[in-house]
């Protein structure tokens, strides 16, 4: 699999990003109210599962199989998480004050893509 910045977990820093990850790992981002964090809590052969905080909340996702992943919309005064199937989606399209954030587990060698959008 490949994404615009590689394996560059720094190129997330503003919100907007395209990386590939093999391991576990904890990316720091600007959310709509100030710092968040994306920690990616397992990733393997066909399987991605990880926990957004921001604030005092978090949003966690997870999904194995084959095509399939997440995507969590974190805004100013939560978020909402929905996983599935994400067939041939590309990039998220940004939302007004918002971070959009798609996790695809990457297929049996072992790595997932990780997409943030905003608006800024």
């Amino acid at each position: 699999m490949s994404a615009a910045d590689g394996r560059d977990i720094t190129a997330c820093a503003d919100g907007n990003c395209d990386i590939v990850v093999s391991e576990p790992v904890t990316i720091p981002f600007k959310g709509p109210r100030g710092p968040a964090t994306l920690s990616v809590t397992e990733v393997g052969p066909n399987t991605i599962a990880y926990t957004v905080k921001s604030g005092n909340g978090q949003s966690k996702g997870s999904a194995s199989g084959p095509g399939q992943g997440c995507i969590t919309v974190l805004r100013s005064n939560g978020s909402g998480n929905s996983c599935g199937g994400l067939g041939a989606a590309g990039r998220p399209s940004p939302q007004p004050d918002a971070v959009v954030i798609q996790a695809a587990a990457g297929g049996e060698d072992g790595t997932a893509v990780l997409q943030l959008v905003s608006d800024r």
